[in-house]
């Protein structure tokens, strides 16, 4: 019966600190860089770079997509992406696959983009502390 109760006084201590963690979110930012007209077939193309917000470089992988479309992809090794799509208006994400939190994901709203039309967007990800 003792060992009961020094059991559930520690999975009590262990919740109880838990719930004291103080995650902060470190907000990340996304710049448009660049529109260049070009000759692609009719199509349009968003491409740039991903880095952390604080130190520039990148840890894997990294999913970009465009909201309410089957547009995605992934950047490469070192934080490149191309994301091929037709003209229109979009609002383009991305997030690491390491930081599930709704408040880690990048946007940039309202991106028109034209035929035969690049823009670069570049992505710099945010981060949690506690």
């Amino acid at each position: 019966m003792k060992s009961k109760c020094v059991y559930f006084l520690v999975i009590v201590a262990f919740l109880a600190n838990i719930s004291c963690l103080n995650r902060q979110f470190i907000e990340g930012r996304t710049e448009v860089i660049s529109t260049s007209d070009t000759l692609l077939n009719d199509s349009s193309i968003f491409v740039g770079h991903i880095s952390d917000v604080d130190m520039g470089y990148l840890y894997g992988p990294v999913k970009v997509w465009i909201e309410n479309t089957n547009y995605k992809t992934t950047s490469d090794s070192v934080g490149n992406y191309a994301l091929k799509t037709l003209p229109g208006t979009y609002t383009i994400k991305c997030q690491s696959k390491w930081n599930n939190w709704a408040q880690l994901i990048e946007e940039k709203k309202d991106i028109k983009i034209d035929k035969n039309q690049k823009i670069r967007i570049d992505f710099y990800l945010g981060y949690t502390v506690e």
